[in-house]
């Protein structure tokens, strides 16, 4: 089976799965099924539209589709498109010299502490910024930070984003699998007995609700 069959994405519209074109369908809806329920508590009943690539898509693979998500969690099922039908996302490259300057959208400034450890049990972080961490965040360990939460490693600890109140604070990690998360005053946790993420994630609030989605280059 394919490491990856398909990828989840947060919008400002609700969640986007992109299903893997070079994946067969069987592990395409075998691996939508078991991220379904490790995630659940965390996409609620949010809106999703699916993404399936180039593939064609019988009337029984539609349903197919439709019945995984119906069953394994509370997501409201908007659309289901193909690459055609969603049109071209690019535009002509820049050559060098046609240059310009990079509009800052989504993006946050602020003084940032850069912790270049592993946290362990018992020792708390907290910031008035946003916090990096280069090294893992153990389970007993806490940061709690104005800004957003970086961690390039495994987060298996609390992080508090946004502590004074900003709920548009993000946690971002290379395997997201805290024993607590919060973001404002939004609180939310793991799932119970989820499997280690696979892919970089990042939380976000999203109607008053944590949701969580993997980073990709899409």
């Amino acid at each position: 089976m394919n490491k990856y069959a398909v990828e989840f994405k947060g919008t400002k519209e609700g969640v986007t799965i992109y299903c893997l074109e070079d994946a067969d369908f069987a592990e395409i809806l075998s691996d939508l099924a078991a991220k379904l329920q490790q995630r659940s508590s965390f996409f609620g009943d949010a809106t999703v539209s699916i993404d399936v690539g180039n593939r064609e898509l019988t009337d029984e693979e539609r349903e197919a589709l439709m019945e995984t998500i119906t069953k394994n969690s509370r997501l409201r099922l908007k659309d289901i498109f193909s690459s055609q039908e969603r049109g071209p996302a690019v535009t002509s490259a820049k050559r060098q010299g046609e240059m310009e300057d990079l509009a800052l959208d989504g993006f946050t400034e602020g003084r940032a502490l850069v912790i270049k450890r592993t946290l362990r049990s018992g020792q708390y972080i907290r910031f008035p910024g946003h916090v990096i961490v280069l090294g893992d965040v153990n389970p007993g360990a806490e940061i709690a930070a104005d800004g957003d939460i970086y961690v390039f490693g495994t987060l298996r600890g609390i992080a508090h984003a946004g502590m004074n109140g900003d709920r548009t604070a993000s946690v971002v990690a290379l395997r997201l699998a805290p024993t607590q998360l919060r973001i404002a005053d939004i609180i939310s946790r793991a799932p119970d007995h989820a499997d280690l993420p696979d892919q970089p994630e990042y939380a976000y609030v999203q109607d008053l609700r944590i949701m969580i989605a993997a980073i990709t280059a899409k």
